[in-house]
C-alpha cells in the first residue's frame, strides 16, 4: 500500500519534534495497511508495532488504547474525504448542474472507498458509535453549513423549503446509505446500493432544487 500523507493529529496534540511526528505517521500507516488486509477484530497494538517496526511502548506513548489509533486514523481519513467532497461540490465549472455535482460527489465517495480499503472497516466501526444524532457531529457540521450557505443564497435554484432542514436531511440520508455501502463485501456488491443512494438523493433534492 502506498504510504499515506497525514496532516496534524486531529484527536490529540501533535508532537513537536519531527521525529515523533514521523513515528506517529508510521504507526498510522501500519494500522491502515493491516486493516486493508485483515479484519478489524484481529487488529492489535502488537501487530501494528510489528508492522511499523517500532516498540509497542511507542504506540502507547501517543495512543493510550487501540481505539485511539483507530479514531485518529478515521478522523484523518474522513477529513481528507470531506476535502475532496467540498472540492467536487464547489467545482461549478466542471459540473454545471446540481445533478452533475451530486453524481460527481458520489463518484468521489465510491472511488475513495475503493482506493482506501482500510476506510471501510473504520467507517463501520465508528458508525456503531455515532448513534442517532450523527448529523450533529462536528465532522458533518461543515458539510451542512456549506450546503445551507449555498441554498440560502438561492444557489442550485433552491426554493420551497428550509435550507437547514434540507441540508441536514441530505447529509443524514448520505450517512445512512454510506454505512450500507460500506457494509458490503466488495465494490461489486456495493454498487447497487451506491446506485440507490443516487436515486434517493436525486429524488429528494429535486423537490427543492432546479437546474
Amino acid at each position: 500500500m502506498v504510504p499515506i500523507i497525514f496532516g496534524p493529529l486531529r484527536t490529540r496534540e501533535t508532537p513537536r519534534q519531527s521525529r515523533a511526528v514521523t513515528r506517529v505517521h508510521v504507526i498510522l500507516n501500519a494500522a491502515a495497511a493491516l486493516l486493508a488486509e485483515n479484519r478489524l477484530q484481529d487488529l492489535t497494538t502488537t501487530a501494528i508495532a510489528t508492522r511499523a517496526e517500532v516498540p509497542v511502548s511507542s504506540i502507547y506513548r501517543y495512543f493510550p488504547t487501540l481505539d485511539d489509533v483507530l479514531l485518529e486514523l478515521y478522523s484523518q481519513t474522513a477529513n481528507e474525504l470531506r476535502a475532496k467532497l467540498f472540492a467536487s461540490l464547489d467545482d461549478v465549472h466542471a459540473h454545471t448542474t446540481w445533478r452533475d455535482r451530486l453524481r460527481a460527489v458520489l463518484d468521489v465517495q465510491r472511488s475513495y472507498l475503493a482506493r482506501h480499503p482500510y476506510y471501510r472497516p473504520l467507517l463501520l466501526h465508528f458508525a456503531t458509535k455515532r448513534g442517532p444524532l450523527a448529523i450533529e457531529d462536528d465532522d458533518h457540521d461543515d458539510l451542512v453549513r456549506f450546503l445551507c450557505n449555498r441554498w440560502e443564497s438561492g444557489a442550485d435554484g433552491f426554493q420551497g423549503g428550509d435550507p437547514v432542514v434540507v441540508a441536514k436531511t441530505t447529509i443524514q440520508i448520505s450517512l445512512a446509505m454510506e454505512d450500507l455501502v460500506a457494509a458490503q463485501a466488495d465494490r461489486r456488491s456495493s454498487r447497487p446500493y451506491s446506485q440507490e443512494l443516487t436515486k434517493v438523493l436525486e429524488h429528494y433534492l429535486a423537490q427543492y432544487l432546479s437546474d
